[in-house]
């Protein structure tokens, strides 16, 4: 698309714009002449590309796989508070992290857009809930350490995410 876009002119600076942009006007050659009326719609619409991308973005409580990454984590540390013969792998737990973050990132959120759902009291309820509903479908009973630990080695077991998570003592 860039290379649609780029059109050399010596009456253009193509290069103030930025360095994706003068890669892309060096390596191209105008092909047709286009009226300055056109060169500035054309530009106009390259400028404003990067803030549709970020509109097409599905929220991240939408995002499957941020949620159920964060379910998992959730579910992770319920199972070892209150299982005394499962811990966390912490880092594991840093790693799949960060790698979540980076994820995030890749998919074009922004780091204020990360740190404001992570600190959403909504999201942080919501994400609760369904932890909460995973841990009962699976048949763990809130104060019953035997259930507990029973989820956590079938998690561990299954290697699932939340399974890597943990290690039994």
């Amino acid at each position: 698309m860039a290379a649609v876009i780029a059109y050399q002119s010596k009456h253009t600076d193509f290069a103030a714009i930025g360095p994706q942009v003068s890669v892309v006007v060096k390596k191209v050659k105008p092909m047709i002449a286009l009226t300055r009326t056109t060169k500035s719609l054309i530009l106009a619409a390259a400028l404003l590309l990067p803030a549709s991308y970020a509109a097409a973005l599905t929220p991240l409580n939408e995002e499957q796989h941020i949620n159920h990454s964060l379910i998992s984590a959730g579910v992770g540390d319920l199972i070892r508070r209150n299982c005394s013969s499962i811990s966390a792998r912490i880092f594991v737990v840093f790693r799949k992290t960060n790698d979540l973050e980076r994820y995030a990132l890749d998919l074009g959120y922004t780091k204020a857009e990360i740190s404001a759902f992570l600190d959403s009291k909504v999201e942080q309820a919501r994400v609760r809930k369904a932890t909460n509903d995973y841990l009962a479908s699976n048949g763990v009973v809130k104060g019953s350490e035997a259930t507990y630990c029973a989820l956590g080695r079938a998690e561990i077991a299954k290697k699932s995410l939340t399974g890597q998570l943990l290690r039994s003592r």
